[in-house]
């Protein structure tokens, strides 16, 4: 795939390794930088900042550039409709706005997508720029899944199918089928260190490394706008929190910098593990 792609850049430096990726792979690279969030370093391609409320103006630069695809990357919170600040063009498309909005983040955000591809643009997701960015499939590192949490890992992963339903977390803790905790709207991250502190309070009574994240995306969620990612952080949390281990689904998560994350999970002693949602572990 080649020719001219506009990247909608959020937080965090997904956004900037993805770039280079596309880049690498020949694509024109065109950055819509979201202000106060995105990275500075996204300056090093030609880009445009801009508030998360200037719709019009995102589409006039996309449209000034002859760009047919878009593909959203890195970290958004929820904003607040206060907080928009809209120009024009969103003022125009303020009922779709509010009604996007008014529900769970998924609904959120595929009613995003459905407003970029009213202007007859299409939306692509950073698998096709950037693959080498996704769990990769078995062990990441040179721990092993441990084949009696099996059904840990079953019992976890249908739990996140149940609750796709309700809209919220993509991540949960759980140790001999018992849940330790589930991600809401805190992000994983601040759940392992929820996980850490009811250990540190006796809340959680286990010794040594025990229990097991669990990270997938929810069923029906539209993984073009919205890839559980994971980095160094979350793993940093994991072995705070006390886990034996890591299991992400395969091809659906994104790593940042996949190689050093599972050399950096094994020296805290955690397995790095991608399963298979078609075969069940």
């Amino acid at each position: 795939m080649s020719g001219r792609i506009a990247l909608i850049c959020g937080a965090g430096q997904f956004p900037l390794v993805a770039a280079r990726a596309a880049r690498a792979g020949g694509r024109d690279v065109f950055i819509l930088a979201l202000k106060g969030i995105a990275s500075e370093g996204v300056a090093e391609f030609p880009h445009v900042w801009l508030g998360v409320g200037q719709l019009g103006a995102a589409f006039r630069e996309i449209e000034a550039r002859g760009i047919e695809e878009v593909c959203f990357i890195g970290g958004l919170g929820r904003p607040e409709f206060a907080d928009l600040r809209p120009d024009w063009g969103a003022i125009k498309r303020l009922p779709e706005i509010v009604r996007l909005l008014k529900g769970g983040d998924d609904h959120a955000l595929k009613g995003v997508l459905r407003l970029f591809e009213s202007e007859g643009l299409r939306v692509v997701g950073v698998e096709t720029l950037a693959p080498g960015l996704l769990a990769a499939p078995g062990a990441m590192n040179r721990l092993p899944f441990p084949r009696e949490m099996e059904d840990d890992l079953a019992f976890g992963h249908e739990c996140l199918a149940a609750l796709s339903a309700f809209d919220c977390g993509q991540a949960v803790v759980l140790h001999h089928r018992r849940i330790v905790a589930l991600e809401a709207a805190e992000g994983t991250d601040s759940m392992l260190l929820r996980v850490a502190e009811l250990r540190e309070k006796g809340r959680w009574r286990a010794k040594g490394p025990v229990g097991l994240l669990i990270k997938a995306p929810k069923k029906g969620q539209d993984l073009r706008v919205d890839l559980p990612a994971m980095g160094p952080e979350t793993v940093s949390a994991a072995a705070k929190a006390g886990l034996r281990g890591i299991a992400v689904e395969a091809g659906k998560v994104l790593i940042l910098d996949r190689g050093a994350v599972a050399a950096q999970a094994e020296k805290a002693g955690l397995f790095l593990h991608g399963f298979s949602r078609e075969a069940g572990r």
